[in-house]
């Protein structure tokens, strides 16, 4: 080390180098969002699904259907002679996937995808990426306004995951069709003992006492006509794991305040920390509603407009 850089560093130990003069550094104001138009109705990062989806129809009719994402995008930028913005991609292609297929309705992983690419987010093809409840109640809300089907078992058990993975054990509407699979059922059998769940299919009989597995064919999943008309299998008692009775009650309750009201109302326990969850997500849900309702009033004129 030469000569003057030692003295340098000794000074320093000593602190008799001065503090460098820190400016502060200039903030920059945040861009103001340009209000949603015919021109920039692809191009605008917050388009709503829906809103892409009238025009897609309006313009296009049924032919895009089966196009090819590069099709598709490229009659898009050719015809409104605009450039598309990667977050609707995601959405005109979850749009799309809604419109031809019944697979968001039946498999897990294209619900999961689907729901994340709605709300504007990348799916990871390769991981699950399961949706926080604002994004889950936001995203089956938009699905349904495109096409209203219902779930089967496997995307009720996979929402009812998610509610739980939240420790939250009341699901309101989009969302009520899993709640049996959050509260998760279950019976005694008071004549022989036996528990088990009342999960769907369950009938309301005892599986021992009404003879399911007496009949020749023991995997029938059937109740042996005898022992039902004995009267057997009947006497059994119902409860719930997860009650969601508590959560339903705070959450109507605390759904009808808002601002300070609402922030002092909410207590440290679990039934309200819960509603205060299921506040958040349907908050975002009627927010992503009213942005729809806003820019189809932006584009009714031109969305009315008789197709050339």
């Amino acid at each position: 080390m030469s000569k003057r850089l030692e003295d340098k560093f000794y000074e320093g130990l000593r602190g008799e180098i001065p503090e460098p003069v820190v400016k502060e550094a200039e903030v920059s104001p945040a861009p103001v969002a340009k209000p949603l138009s015919s021109r920039s109705l692809f191009s605008h990062p917050d388009t709503h699904p829906v809103a892409l989806d009238l025009a897609l129809l309006k313009h296009f009719q049924l032919d895009w259907f089966p196009w090819l994402p590069e099709t598709l995008f490229y009659e898009i930028e050719q015809t409104f002679k605009t450039s598309i913005a990667e977050t609707n991609k995601l959405k005109i292609m979850a749009v799309k996937t809604l419109h031809v297929i019944d697979a968001f309705w039946e498999e897990w992983e294209i619900f999961e995808k689907t729901v994340q690419a709605l709300n504007g987010v990348p799916p990871l093809i390769t991981t699950m990426q399961p949706p926080d409840l604002p994004f889950l109640f936001a995203g089956v809300d938009m699905a349904n306004a495109i096409r209203k089907e219902d779930c089967n078992d496997e995307i009720a058990r996979y929402c009812a995951a998610i509610f739980l993975h939240e420790e939250v054990y009341y699901a309101p509407e989009p969302l009520a069709f899993c709640q049996p699979y959050i509260s998760q059922p279950t019976y005694c059998c008071k004549d022989c003992d036996k528990c088990g769940s009342a999960l769907p299919p369950f009938d309301g009989l005892c599986t021992s006492c009404a003879g399911y597995y007496t009949d020749d064919k023991p995997f029938n999943l059937k109740p042996d006509p005898e022992a039902l008309k004995l009267g057997r299998g009947r006497n059994i008692t119902l409860s719930q794991k997860y009650d969601s009775g508590p959560v339903k009650t705070r959450f109507e309750e605390l759904n009808k305040l808002s601002g300070n009201h609402l922030v002092s109302a909410i207590r440290e326990v679990p039934e309200d920390i819960q509603a205060a969850k299921l506040i958040t997500a349907t908050d975002f849900q009627n927010y992503r509603a009213q942005q729809l309702k806003d820019q189809l009033s932006a584009l009714r004129g031109w969305l009315e407009m008789p197709h050339a």
